[in-house]
């Protein structure tokens, strides 16, 4: 898969990204609202990547990097994961680019994909209620509250797309 938008490219994870991933992924203000916070080391880092490799094998999907158009620079990964939830959509980005409208460049992209080219007709995303930038891009891509759910011992919010809604 390679998809590109005004300023990113969009593409699979390999496992030659593991340093720059682990340098996105060590960032504690990244990680801030995922799970509880804890910054992932390079072993995990590293079993990420390999999760979202083993998923692109067996669901056609999983979560895809974010390369800077202008750098090549891994900045981040955007996409889907299969979850007890349902297919999981999410996205992350190193620090240095927030602010920049690339959160909603690169979900918007991602998810016109999945709906178009994957086929898939349903997802949801759970974010902290604190995480009011990841709230904003849900709201702007059509994602609609569903309910609070508790996971790990924290709250998030649980959101839920339909493409036959959008």
């Amino acid at each position: 898969m390679n998809l590109n938008s005004n300023r990113l490219l969009i593409g699979h994870f390999e496992r030659s990204d593991l340093e720059q991933w682990f340098l996105i992924e060590s960032d504690p203000e990244v990680r801030k609202y995922i799970l509880d916070g804890s910054i992932l080391n390079r072993e995990q880092s590293l079993a990420y990547i390999d999760q979202n490799i083993d998923s692109y094998a067996k669901f056609n999907f999983g979560r895809y990097t974010l390369r800077e158009k202008k750098s090549l620079r891994l900045i981040g990964m955007c996409g889907f994961l299969k979850t007890e939830m349902g297919i999981d959509f999410g996205y992350r980005l190193s620090k240095d680019m927030w602010g920049r409208g690339l959160g909603f460049e690169a979900a918007s992209a991602v998810l016109n994909y999945g709906v178009a080219s994957i086929g898939l007709k349903h997802c949801v995303a759970g974010v902290m209620p604190d995480n009011l930038a990841s709230i904003k891009i849900l709201d702007k891509l059509g994602f609609v509250y569903h309910k609070d759910v508790i996971f790990d011992g924290l709250t998030y919010h649980k959101y839920t797309f339909s493409a036959d809604k959008n």
